[in-house]
Protein backbone atom coordinates (compact mmCIF):
# COMPACT_ATOMS: atom_id res chain seq x y z
CA UNK A 1 0.00 0.00 0.00
CA UNK A 2 2.63 2.49 0.99
CA UNK A 3 4.82 1.75 -2.40
CA UNK A 4 1.51 1.70 -4.53
CA UNK A 5 1.13 5.49 -3.12
CA UNK A 6 4.20 6.66 -3.93
CA UNK A 7 4.07 6.01 -6.99
CA UNK A 8 7.61 4.00 -7.60
CA UNK A 9 8.00 0.67 -9.78
CA UNK A 10 7.44 -1.09 -6.51
CA UNK A 11 8.75 -4.91 -8.13
CA UNK A 12 12.12 -4.31 -7.23
CA UNK A 13 11.73 -2.98 -3.32
CA UNK A 14 9.18 -5.61 -2.26
CA UNK A 15 11.69 -8.50 -3.70
CA UNK A 16 14.45 -7.15 -1.57
CA UNK A 17 11.75 -6.75 1.52
CA UNK A 18 10.96 -10.49 0.97
CA UNK A 19 14.80 -11.58 0.73
CA UNK A 20 15.52 -9.55 4.21
CA UNK A 21 12.48 -11.57 5.40
CA UNK A 22 13.78 -14.47 4.19
CA UNK A 23 17.43 -14.50 5.96
CA UNK A 24 16.86 -17.90 8.07
CA UNK A 25 17.90 -16.17 11.64
CA UNK A 26 16.88 -19.54 13.36
CA UNK A 27 19.52 -21.11 11.45
CA UNK A 28 21.89 -18.29 12.37
CA UNK A 29 21.71 -18.47 16.05
CA UNK A 30 21.50 -22.36 15.88
CA UNK A 31 25.45 -24.26 17.23
CA UNK A 32 26.64 -26.42 14.50
CA UNK A 33 29.29 -28.99 14.67
CA UNK A 34 32.81 -27.28 13.83
CA UNK A 35 33.23 -29.67 11.17
CA UNK A 36 30.43 -28.45 9.49
CA UNK A 37 31.47 -24.67 9.89
CA UNK A 38 35.07 -25.42 8.59
CA UNK A 39 33.42 -26.66 5.59
CA UNK A 40 32.23 -23.28 5.30
CA UNK A 41 34.57 -21.31 5.25
CA UNK A 42 35.90 -21.76 1.79
CA UNK A 43 32.31 -19.92 1.14
CA UNK A 44 32.73 -17.61 3.54
CA UNK A 45 36.08 -16.39 2.16
CA UNK A 46 34.74 -15.55 -1.09
CA UNK A 47 31.68 -13.61 0.09
CA UNK A 48 33.86 -11.63 2.44
CA UNK A 49 36.17 -11.28 -0.59
CA UNK A 50 33.50 -9.56 -2.59
CA UNK A 51 32.60 -7.77 0.71
CA UNK A 52 35.83 -6.18 1.12
CA UNK A 53 36.41 -5.30 -2.48
CA UNK A 54 32.61 -3.48 -2.30
CA UNK A 55 33.82 -1.15 0.44
CA UNK A 56 37.34 -0.61 -0.49
CA UNK A 57 37.10 2.05 -3.10
CA UNK A 58 35.55 4.10 -0.65
CA UNK A 59 38.49 4.40 1.84
CA UNK A 60 40.20 8.15 1.78
CA UNK A 61 41.48 10.64 4.28
CA UNK A 62 38.30 10.87 5.88
CA UNK A 63 37.29 7.53 6.45
CA UNK A 64 40.75 5.63 6.30
CA UNK A 65 39.01 2.17 7.25
CA UNK A 66 37.43 -0.14 5.82
CA UNK A 67 34.75 -0.02 8.56
CA UNK A 68 33.80 3.99 8.43
CA UNK A 69 34.28 2.99 4.46
CA UNK A 70 30.65 1.64 5.14
CA UNK A 71 29.08 5.22 5.73
CA UNK A 72 29.76 6.62 2.04
CA UNK A 73 27.27 4.64 -0.01
CA UNK A 74 24.62 4.66 2.42
CA UNK A 75 25.18 8.47 3.14
CA UNK A 76 24.73 8.69 -1.24
CA UNK A 77 21.60 6.64 -0.91
CA UNK A 78 20.16 9.21 1.88
CA UNK A 79 20.52 12.32 0.07
CA UNK A 80 19.40 11.03 -3.01
CA UNK A 81 15.74 9.84 -0.86
CA UNK A 82 16.03 13.27 0.74
CA UNK A 83 16.70 14.94 -2.36
CA UNK A 84 13.58 13.21 -4.25
CA UNK A 85 11.76 14.47 -0.40
CA UNK A 86 11.16 10.50 0.18
CA UNK A 87 12.06 10.32 3.88
CA UNK A 88 8.94 9.53 4.98
CA UNK A 89 8.66 6.47 2.66
CA UNK A 90 12.25 5.42 3.64
CA UNK A 91 10.66 5.49 7.62
CA UNK A 92 8.10 3.15 6.91
CA UNK A 93 10.09 0.73 5.30
CA UNK A 94 12.53 0.56 8.12
CA UNK A 95 10.06 -0.50 10.57
CA UNK A 96 9.88 -3.47 8.99
CA UNK A 97 13.62 -4.09 9.58
CA UNK A 98 12.95 -2.94 12.91
CA UNK A 99 10.22 -5.94 13.25
CA UNK A 100 12.98 -8.11 12.07
CA UNK A 101 15.97 -6.80 14.02
CA UNK A 102 13.86 -7.53 17.09
CA UNK A 103 12.86 -10.63 15.74
CA UNK A 104 16.76 -11.03 15.57
CA UNK A 105 17.61 -9.80 19.31
CA UNK A 106 15.33 -12.57 20.48
CA UNK A 107 16.78 -15.54 18.58
CA UNK A 108 20.04 -14.08 20.12
CA UNK A 109 19.02 -14.21 23.30
CA UNK A 110 17.53 -17.90 23.33
CA UNK A 111 21.24 -18.73 21.85
CA UNK A 112 23.08 -17.00 25.00
CA UNK A 113 21.29 -18.83 27.26
CA UNK A 114 22.07 -22.26 26.27
CA UNK A 115 25.91 -21.06 25.37
CA UNK A 116 28.57 -20.09 27.46
CA UNK A 117 28.83 -16.71 28.90
CA UNK A 118 31.23 -14.75 30.21
CA UNK A 119 28.59 -13.37 32.92
CA UNK A 120 25.48 -15.48 33.07
CA UNK A 121 22.07 -13.97 33.54
CA UNK A 122 22.22 -15.06 37.23
CA UNK A 123 25.11 -13.07 38.17
CA UNK A 124 23.78 -9.33 37.83
CA UNK A 125 20.31 -8.20 38.26
CA UNK A 126 21.33 -4.92 36.89
CA UNK A 127 24.23 -5.41 34.17
CA UNK A 128 23.38 -2.63 31.54
CA UNK A 129 26.95 -0.80 32.46
CA UNK A 130 28.44 -4.11 32.64
CA UNK A 131 31.38 -3.71 29.65
CA UNK A 132 31.49 -7.35 29.13
CA UNK A 133 27.73 -8.18 29.24
CA UNK A 134 26.78 -11.01 27.05
CA UNK A 135 23.59 -8.68 26.56
CA UNK A 136 25.52 -5.75 25.40
CA UNK A 137 26.73 -8.33 22.75
CA UNK A 138 23.04 -9.13 21.92
CA UNK A 139 21.97 -5.47 21.42
CA UNK A 140 24.88 -4.54 19.39
CA UNK A 141 24.19 -7.66 17.05
CA UNK A 142 20.56 -6.09 16.33
CA UNK A 143 21.60 -2.45 16.26
CA UNK A 144 23.16 -3.88 13.32
CA UNK A 145 21.88 -6.13 11.54
CA UNK A 146 19.07 -3.25 11.62
CA UNK A 147 22.11 -0.99 10.37
CA UNK A 148 23.25 -3.42 7.31
CA UNK A 149 19.62 -4.50 6.61
CA UNK A 150 18.37 -0.66 6.49
CA UNK A 151 21.38 0.15 4.60
CA UNK A 152 20.39 -2.52 2.08
CA UNK A 153 17.38 -1.48 1.49
CA UNK A 154 17.36 2.31 1.59
CA UNK A 155 20.25 1.99 -1.81
CA UNK A 156 17.54 -0.45 -2.95
CA UNK A 157 14.91 2.64 -3.04
CA UNK A 158 17.34 5.26 -3.51
CA UNK A 159 18.23 3.16 -6.82
CA UNK A 160 14.53 4.13 -8.29
CA UNK A 161 15.69 7.64 -8.51
CA UNK A 162 17.17 8.95 -11.76
CA UNK A 163 19.14 11.15 -9.92
CA UNK A 164 20.84 8.12 -8.22
CA UNK A 165 25.13 8.41 -9.26
CA UNK A 166 25.88 5.37 -11.74
CA UNK A 167 28.87 4.48 -9.88
CA UNK A 168 26.89 3.32 -7.19
CA UNK A 169 24.46 1.47 -8.62
CA UNK A 170 25.74 -1.74 -7.37
CA UNK A 171 24.36 -1.71 -3.74
CA UNK A 172 27.60 -2.52 -2.05
CA UNK A 173 25.64 -3.97 1.31
CA UNK A 174 24.83 -6.88 -1.03
CA UNK A 175 27.87 -8.56 0.10
CA UNK A 176 26.67 -8.10 3.67
CA UNK A 177 22.90 -9.40 3.29
CA UNK A 178 24.76 -12.61 1.87
CA UNK A 179 27.00 -13.27 4.61
CA UNK A 180 23.84 -13.32 6.94
CA UNK A 181 22.43 -15.52 4.47
CA UNK A 182 25.29 -18.43 5.08
CA UNK A 183 24.54 -17.86 8.87
CA UNK A 184 26.88 -15.41 10.01
CA UNK A 185 25.93 -13.76 13.60
CA UNK A 186 27.55 -10.57 13.28
CA UNK A 187 29.87 -8.39 10.96
CA UNK A 188 32.83 -6.71 11.66
CA UNK A 189 35.40 -4.89 10.29
CA UNK A 190 38.26 -5.39 12.87
CA UNK A 191 42.20 -4.67 13.37
CA UNK A 192 43.17 -8.38 14.06
CA UNK A 193 47.24 -8.26 15.57
CA UNK A 194 49.38 -11.02 16.49
CA UNK A 195 50.81 -10.54 19.45
CA UNK A 196 53.97 -12.70 18.77
CA UNK A 197 54.74 -11.13 14.75
CA UNK A 198 53.33 -7.47 15.78
CA UNK A 199 51.30 -8.20 12.29
CA UNK A 200 48.72 -5.83 12.36
CA UNK A 201 45.82 -5.68 9.74
CA UNK A 202 41.79 -4.94 9.23
CA UNK A 203 40.10 -7.81 8.29
CA UNK A 204 36.35 -8.94 8.30
CA UNK A 205 35.30 -10.71 10.74
CA UNK A 206 32.32 -13.15 11.63
CA UNK A 207 31.23 -14.84 14.67
CA UNK A 208 29.43 -18.20 13.87
CA UNK A 209 27.59 -20.65 16.74
CA UNK A 210 29.44 -23.70 17.08
CA UNK A 211 29.39 -26.58 19.39
CA UNK A 212 33.06 -27.69 20.52
CA UNK A 213 32.79 -31.28 21.35
CA UNK A 214 29.27 -31.38 21.78
CA UNK A 215 29.35 -29.96 25.29
CA UNK A 216 30.32 -26.53 24.75
CA UNK A 217 28.28 -23.98 23.00
CA UNK A 218 30.15 -20.58 21.85
CA UNK A 219 31.12 -18.38 19.02
CA UNK A 220 33.38 -19.45 16.72
CA UNK A 221 35.59 -16.77 14.98
CA UNK A 222 35.77 -16.27 10.98
CA UNK A 223 38.87 -14.42 10.29
CA UNK A 224 39.05 -13.25 6.40
CA UNK A 225 41.76 -15.46 4.87
CA UNK A 226 41.39 -18.64 7.32
CA UNK A 227 40.70 -21.79 5.88
CA UNK A 228 39.05 -23.37 9.45
CA UNK A 229 37.64 -22.06 12.18
CA UNK A 230 40.53 -21.33 14.62
CA UNK A 231 39.60 -19.08 17.22
CA UNK A 232 36.48 -18.96 19.33
CA UNK A 233 34.83 -17.12 22.28
CA UNK A 234 32.64 -16.86 24.87
CA UNK A 235 29.14 -14.59 24.60
CA UNK A 236 30.25 -11.60 26.19
CA UNK A 237 33.94 -11.89 26.32
CA UNK A 238 35.69 -8.98 24.42
CA UNK A 239 37.19 -9.61 20.90
CA UNK A 240 40.74 -9.36 22.59
CA UNK A 241 39.85 -12.41 24.78
CA UNK A 242 40.21 -15.33 22.46
CA UNK A 243 40.98 -19.23 22.46
CA UNK A 244 42.26 -21.33 20.30
CA UNK A 245 40.16 -24.34 19.09
CA UNK A 246 42.24 -26.72 21.77
CA UNK A 247 40.32 -23.77 24.65
CA UNK A 248 43.91 -22.34 25.47
CA UNK A 249 44.24 -18.36 24.90
CA UNK A 250 45.06 -17.42 21.59
CA UNK A 251 48.11 -15.14 20.86
CA UNK A 252 45.44 -13.22 18.51
CA UNK A 253 43.71 -10.40 19.47
CA UNK A 254 41.55 -8.19 17.96
CA UNK A 255 41.62 -4.21 18.98
CA UNK A 256 37.98 -3.18 18.30
CA UNK A 257 35.32 -4.50 21.15
CA UNK A 258 32.32 -3.30 19.29
CA UNK A 259 29.67 -3.81 22.01
CA UNK A 260 32.02 -2.05 24.75
CA UNK A 261 29.58 1.24 24.87
CA UNK A 262 26.27 -0.69 23.77
CA UNK A 263 23.63 -0.41 26.01
CA UNK A 264 22.10 -3.80 27.16
CA UNK A 265 18.95 -5.76 25.94
CA UNK A 266 16.34 -5.74 28.71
Amino acid sequence: MILEKSGLPSNSIIASIKRLSSINIENIFTYKPLSEVDEMCLRLDTLKKKSTDAFRPFISNSTKTLCHSMGNPLRVGEDIIELEERNGLLNSLLRIVTFLSNKYAMEASNAALIGECQYPETSFVFDEQNSSSYRKEIAHMARYYRLHLGSFLAIELAKEFKNFPLGYKDNRFESVIELYEIGCADYLFNFVANTNSNIREEKLVTPILIDLDGNRKVLGIHVYGDEKIRLWKRWGDDYDRLYDINGNRSNTRMEVSPFLNSVAIT
